[in-house]
């Protein structure tokens, strides 16, 4: 059967996840990336900001690390001047926290959102939070950080329905709900990316394949992608986001993408990272 269409802000740190050779896992990595970070009015007068963890798991060799902060663009325009930290150290079992952290330690400033990425002389774990400090208390929420090495390559043809990321979870049924959708392009060259919505029933692709370019080692706020779509409130629609097999070679990195569902009522959040299967 077909359900018939209808019309139906930021957020999110993120903690990482790679496998190591051996048999464990193992969350550490030298280079990691919060899809989306920043400092930036969102909706309801809400400033959203982000706080930062990084801790050294080796237990005897201290690490230099570096953040970088690579600027959100629009569809098809060309990547932003990164803005980084200076290099710091963290000592062998070491965590250091980081408030607010793009707008000193990243020195990129108030009204600026991007995706932020460390690069380590050796393995480490992060965390963050993304949140609004209200006279009431904060709000906001917290995901895992993506190592790069988890980042999607292309499809190996139009067909190819195993290299893409999976978004589920987004209280796409309630229109007390909204969410945003973030794409992060973690390769040297700009990328075609193809995004979709799907219905759980039918498999009925909402509005159609939306089709964007991501700059090289940059963030496409994709924004509303639901409404975009004009999908209906149905309990369950999956997003979906794949680079397009047409896409140029690349050798490291692809895309990481995160859903952020946000309560229109309280301005409380979720995020919901893009998924391989």
């Amino acid at each position: 059967m077909r359900r018939s269409l209808a019309t139906a802000s930021l957020a999110a740190p993120l903690l990482l996840a790679t496998s190591l050779a051996s048999a464990a896992y193992s969350p550490a990595t030298a280079s990691g990336s919060f899809i989306t970070a920043g400092r930036v009015q969102g909706q309801f007068n809400a400033l959203f900001r982000t706080d930062l963890w990084l801790f050294n798991p080796d237990s005897s060799v201290s690490v230099t690390v570096t953040l970088t902060l690579y600027p959100a663009v629009a569809d098809g325009a060309p990547a932003s001047t990164p803005v980084s930290s200076s290099p710091f150290t963290l000592a062998a079992r070491e965590t250091k926290f980081f408030p607010d952290v793009t707008l000193s330690t990243v020195p990129a400033g108030d009204g600026v959102v991007g995706a932020l990425r460390w690069q380590a002389s050796a393995p480490i774990l992060g965390a963050g939070r993304i949140y609004t400090a209200a006279p009431g208390g904060t709000y906001g929420f917290f995901v895992p950080a993506v190592p790069l090495t988890e980042s999607l390559t292309k499809k190996t043809s139009s067909s190819d329905s195993i290299n893409v990321l999976q978004i589920f979870g987004v209280n796409s049924g309630d229109s007390n709900f909204r969410t945003n959708l973030d794409v992060t392009n973690t390769s040297n060259v700009a990328l075609p990316v193809e995004v979709r919505v799907i219905d759980p029933v039918t498999s009925e692709i909402y509005g159609g394949t939306q089709t964007y370019v991501v700059a090289a080692n940059s963030l496409l706020r994709v924004g509303p992608i639901l409404s975009t779509v004009g999908a209906p409130l149905v309990a369950g629609l999956r997003i979906t986001v794949a680079v397009k097999e047409t896409a140029p070679a690349f050798s490291t990195g692809g895309v990481l993408a995160a859903g952020y569902t946000l309560d229109n009522r309280t301005q409380d959040a979720f995020a919901f990272v893009g998924q391989r299967q």
